[in-house]
């Protein structure tokens, strides 16, 4: 039986004073469910600091990157008092360069300032996962549970359906993908068709050849997506 790719846990922040603390929790999920779904689970910081052996056994046993929103680094702190040192600890100011003066406490006020700040913040968590898994997993490993099930602690990533040439293709994480366009300012008209298609093939393969038709049925597909929200 060949051996599991390991898995990296996220601690974030569990702080809501600040809007830091917002932009890590929603950041870490944006990892979870879009950019490294399968690679990474979320570890609970409150559950972690009541002494929950689960939790605390996971990150003694796998790497782990915290998520902290100022430099106080409640979650580095308490993760390295219960299981040892973390293989990263980010801090959400730290990568936004300063305060997020512009964004809000709660993600239900959420602006252009708080979608650009999360995406920032997601992305700097990806490629310390990256890093991570290069240097404690080997190549040619996927990414699965010991048992053979997904782990409960990663939620599943949202999927959508467009049409290409008559025949409807599933891409995953589509809705996710279009929240962060439109974040981005991407236009729902042809000019922007381009700008999806690349966003897109970040996650999902597309045949050169079939560029074109992809391009017009994600267009169509975005454009239904603006109308709805």
């Amino acid at each position: 039986m060949s051996e599991a790719m390991q898995k990296v846990g996220i601690i974030s922040c569990s702080g809501e004073e600040i809007p830091e603390g917002t932009i890590s929790r929603l950041a870490t999920r944006r990892v979870l469910e879009l950019l490294r779904p399968g690679a990474t689970v979320t570890l609970c910081l409150p559950l972690f600091l009541a002494g929950n052996e689960a939790e605390r056994d996971f990150a003694r046993t796998h790497p782990t990157i915290t998520v902290d929103g100022c430099e106080k680094q409640c979650a580095k702190w308490g993760t390295e008092q219960h299981s040892g040192p973390v293989s990263a600890a980010l801090v959400v100011s730290e990568i936004l360069g300063g305060p997020c003066s512009a964004c809000h406490r709660s993600s239900r006020e959420s602006g252009q300032a708080e979608k650009e700040a999360i995406w920032m913040v997601a992305e700097r968590i990806a490629a310390e996962v990256d890093a991570v898994l290069a240097q404690t997993t080997p190549a040619g490993m996927c990414a699965t549970a010991s048992d053979g099930e997904g782990c409960a602690c990663s939620s599943p990533m949202p999927g959508g359906t467009i049409t290409v040439n008559g025949t409807k293709v599933p891409i995953a994480g589509l809705p996710l993908i279009f929240e962060q366009c439109a974040g981005q300012g991407v236009p729902a008209e042809s000019s922007g068709s381009h700008d999806l298609l690349n966003v897109v093939k970040i996650y999902h393969p597309i045949p050169l050849d079939e560029e074109p038709a992809y391009q017009e049925a994600l267009l169509a597909a975005y454009q239904q997506f603006r109308r709805d929200v």
